[in-house]
């Protein structure tokens, strides 16, 4: 068998293992969706913080509620008691209107303070509203990308078992010399341990090949390498 005979296995070979080597990458280079689950979480702990702060509101506003009821209700015994006519005590009349003045106060006091949380509760309804939303995004993101992983790995991995078997034939059919040194090439050069060229580049690194080199590969009686990358050379006739 003629060297350029062997240097056409080979490169039936190289083009089959560079077909490996681009699953092989394309698997590694795979979102395993990590970093979205990671989010995810960072965002339902914010939105359970949220929720939990808004819960604790919204107990207030409750209290607040039912305080100013009681307040209110007092204030309208007092007043219906100080002008229902049966006090006639002067001292006791203005007892009872300051109690309804202080009752008054109160009251007032006290809508303020609904007020304000009922203010407070709208913004805590708003932030956990959009930290649900964040949150619900995040999830059909996370489960999106882990889907479609799952789906991809799967594609890859059936191709690399159909590719793997002719590998195995097309290998056992080069030299073994020639075989180690491609193969030795090939893990350090990104899986391409050969290139065949028609000009007077390296299709594999693109740099210009001297004249040495090119006689060499036009006479095609010893193995040539790139002066560059070291590949493998074959010349296409």
């Amino acid at each position: 068998m003629t060297l350029a005979d062997e240097l056409a296995q080979l490169h039936e070979l190289q083009k089959v293992d560079y077909q490996i080597y681009q699953r092989e990458q394309a698997l590694k280079a795979l979102d395993s969706g990590d970093a979205l689950k990671q989010h995810a979480i960072d965002v339902m702990k914010r939105h359970d913080t949220a929720a939990a702060a808004l819960r604790k509101l919204e107990a207030e506003q409750r209290d607040a509620e039912l305080s100013l009821k009681t307040l209110e209700a007092k204030k309208v015994a007092v007043h219906q008691k100080l002008y229902s006519g049966r006090i006639t005590n002067p001292k006791e009349l203005g007892d009872l209107e300051k109690d309804e003045a202080m009752l008054a106060g109160q009251v007032g006091h006290q809508e303020e303070v609904l007020l304000d949380l009922m203010y407070r509760v709208e913004a805590a309804q708003t932030q956990e509203s959009a930290l649900a939303a964040e949150l619900d995004a995040a999830k059909r993101k996370w489960k999106g990308t882990v889907t479609h992983t799952q789906a991809e790995a799967a594609r890859l991995q059936k191709e690399l078992a159909a590719l793997r078997p002719e590998r195995e034939r097309l290998a056992a059919r080069v030299e073994k010399p020639l075989l180690r040194r491609y193969e030795e090439i090939r893990k350090m050069r990104s899986g391409i341990g050969m290139a065949v060229t028609g000009n007077e580049m390296c299709p594999a690194c693109h740099v210009k090949l001297t004249p040495h080199t090119l006689t060499r590969l036009h006479e095609g009686e010893d193995l040539t390498f790139c002066d560059n990358c070291g590949r493998i050379l074959a010349w296409e006739k």
